[in-house]
């Protein structure tokens, strides 16, 4: 029984460890493409619908580089997720104390809502 527990615990905490906040516009077609894959590969999305602005101010409140700005904003934790990150640059942000988001450039991939294949740790 203790061991059912333990495990009951250990899944609740490694699911709590892979939730992510989405700050998006609703009429962005990739970006719903891109959390779906994110959600296959076992990742739980609270999607938050915002204007223009209201994204705008996410960006700046989380401290997003204005050079680095894509078409949504994620969070984890105190961390942000910014663009079509590939999921291996999600968990190197997870492991990286220092890091305060990650980032992928808008390219060829993103315009179909898949994951781009690079990434940058922003500090």
């Amino acid at each position: 029984m203790k061991r059912f527990i333990l495990s009951l615990l250990l899944l609740a905490g490694l699911s709590l460890g892979r939730e992510i906040t989405a700050f998006y516009n609703p009429s962005c077609g990739c970006c719903h493409k891109y959390f779906k894959i994110l959600e296959e590969k076992g990742y739980t999305l609270k999607r938050v619908e915002v204007s223009p602005q209201e994204l705008f101010a996410k960006k700046d409140e989380l401290g997003v580089p204005v050079d680095k700005r894509s078409c949504h904003t994620m969070v984890m934790g105190d961390k942000f997720i910014e663009g079509h990150v590939p999921t291996e640059g999600i968990e190197a942000l997870l492991k990286n104390p220092e890091a305060k988001g990650v980032y992928s450039p808008h390219g060829r991939l993103s315009g179909w809502g898949k994951e781009e294949k690079t990434y940058e740790l922003i500090r």
